[in-house]
C-alpha cells in the first residue's frame, strides 16, 4: 500500500504516517517526496493548548520533534524537523497557533490581484538551528519561516480533517484535567485547614459562652 501523501499550498509534496502519543498528542512522522528521492524531514506534534487556564481558547500547539520524556525543553527531542537551509537546517521550539486562522475569508494580493489561501500566523519568532539539539537558536530565515508556514497549515487541514483527532483531543484534556486537579488540590487542603482552626475557635468560644451562662 502507497504512503499517504499531501501537498502543500507551496507545491511541496510529503509523505506522512500518524501516531499517537501518551497523552494524545498527534505525531505526524514527515518525509519530503520528489519526482525520484523521498529523504525523511522529520516530526512536527500538534496536539491543543497546553496551557491549564489558556486565555484563548481553541489554541493548537505545533511543536517540532518529537518530546522525550515528557519533557518541554527542546533539547530532549528526537527527530526535529530539517526544514532550514544549510545554516539553519531544523525548525526548532513550538508555537501557538490558532486554526482559525484557516477560517478567514481569503484576501487579494494586491499586486497580482489573485486569491490568496489563508495561512496559518505563528504567534512567536520562528527559530532554527544547526544541530538539532545542542546548538544554540538563530532567527530563522525567511526562507525558512515561509517553508515552516507552509507545512504547518497543510498540516492543520489534515488535523481538523482527521476523524481520530476528537478521541486524541479528548485524550489530552484528560492529561491537563490531572494537573489541573493537582493544582487545586492545595488550595482545597488550605481551606480545609482554615475551616478546621474556625470550627476550634468556634468551639472554644461557645465553651466559654455556655461558661457564662451557667455561672
Amino acid at each position: 500500500m502507497s504512503a499517504k501523501t499531501f501537498t502543500t499550498a507551496a507545491g511541496a509534496t510529503y509523505a506522512y504516517a500518524v501516531e499517537t502519543g501518551e497523552h494524545g498528542e498527534t505525531v505526524y512522522g514527515l518525509s519530503r517526496v520528489f519526482t525520484e528521492s523521498t529523504f525523511p524531514v522529520g516530526a512536527v506534534v500538534l496536539h491543543p493548548d497546553y496551557n491549564l487556564n489558556p486565555a484563548t481558547p481553541g489554541l493548537l500547539n505545533v511543536q517540532f520533534g518529537k518530546s522525550g520524556a515528557d519533557s518541554h525543553d527542546r533539547h530532549d527531542r528526537t527527530d526535529v524537523p530539517v526544514l532550514g537551509g544549510q545554516n539553519d537546517a531544523y525548525v526548532i521550539g513550538h508555537q501557538l497557533i490558532n486554526p482559525a486562522d484557516l477560517d478567514t475569508d481569503p484576501e487579494a494580493d494586491t499586486d497580482t490581484g489573485e486569491i490568496a489561501d489563508p495561512k496559518i500566523q505563528f504567534t512567536r519568532t520562528v527559530r532554527a538551528a544547526s544541530a538539532p539539539t545542542g546548538a544554540a537558536s538563530v532567527r530563522a530565515t525567511r526562507e525558512t519561516f515561509e517553508r515552516a508556514q507552509d507545512l504547518v497549515t497543510a498540516l492543520v487541514k489534515l488535523y481538523r480533517a482527521d476523524k481520530a483527532t476528537p478521541k486524541r483531543e479528548a485524550q489530552y484534556a484528560q492529561f491537563l484535567n490531572t494537573q489541573r486537579a493537582e493544582n487545586i488540590q492545595p488550595e482545597i487542603d488550605t481551606i480545609t485547614a482554615q475551616i478546621n482552626a474556625l470550627m476550634i475557635r468556634k468551639a472554644e468560644l461557645t465553651d466559654k459562652l455556655n461558661s457564662y451562662k451557667t455561672a
